[in-house]
């Protein structure tokens, strides 16, 4: 089985993890957090790939995950509001290095 990596600085992780995280960092709002889809928007990559970006960096400890209902409009033309999972940056990934 293999080992798993210690990430020690923003360096160690991908190129997605570490826009992410960067944007985090810089637009710090709290435990409010973001959608998945504002992050996808904000750092330029596809909405439905940022979920796996934001799980990496959770399984870290660099970033936690809470929820708040939104808005939403179904492919049918439906609206409502439902519970969306946000994403916010921890202690640990502030003190992360460069």
């Amino acid at each position: 089985m293999a080992e798993k990596k210690e990430v020690k600085v923003i360096g160690d992780l991908t190129e997605k993890c570490q826009v992410a995280l960067k944007y985090l960092k810089e637009n710090d709002n709290g435990e409010e957090g973001y959608l998945g889809n504002e992050l996808a928007a904000a750092i330029g990559v596809n909405p439905q790939g940022i979920h796996g970006v934001m799980n990496t960096l959770v399984k870290y400890g660099f970033v936690g995950k809470g929820s708040k209902d939104a808005a939403f409009t179904s492919k049918d033309g439906k609206s409502g509001t439902k519970p969306y999972t946000t994403y916010f940056i921890t202690d640990a990934g502030r003190e992360l290095g460069e």
